[in-house]
């Protein structure tokens, strides 16, 4: 059996189990991304995947519980967002707090700043 029949078959096996269950999947929602390695990317036909009769979108990228990663599970936009988060975020203390203690500084930051940048960073 395929890789390629094997998956369809686990999707199909999902949509059994939220039909039993009575779960409501927005399948508009619901991607596919194929991850692989460049050097094995042959840029052939992509199948197509089915959840009830609705083709399953393709994406090169995708955000999942607020990571953003691609075909090739690089980080790059992620990364490059927090840091664009933290870069705002600094610049509305910098802004809107001119005159403050060193101590709320270091709260200010830890609040706003930090928790944006280790937020998921082991990735």
């Amino acid at each position: 059996m395929l890789d390629i029949d094997y998956l369809q078959r686990g999707i199909d096996n999902f949509a059994k189990w939220t039909e039993r269950w009575q779960v409501t999947l927005n399948i508009r929602k619901c991607k596919v991304i194929l991850v692989h390695h460049r050097r094995y990317s042959d840029g052939g036909a992509i199948p197509n995947y089915v959840i009830n009769s609705i083709r399953l979108d393709e994406v090169e990228e995708i955000k999942d519980l607020g990571v953003t990663y691609d075909s090739l599970l690089l980080f790059d936009k992620h990364i490059s967002e927090k840091v664009n988060k933290a870069y705002m975020m600094l610049g509305i203390i910098k802004r809107n707090f001119e005159h403050i203690t060193r101590n709320c500084f270091i709260t200010l930051y830890k609040s706003l700043v930090r928790s944006h940048l280790e937020y998921a960073n082991s990735v």
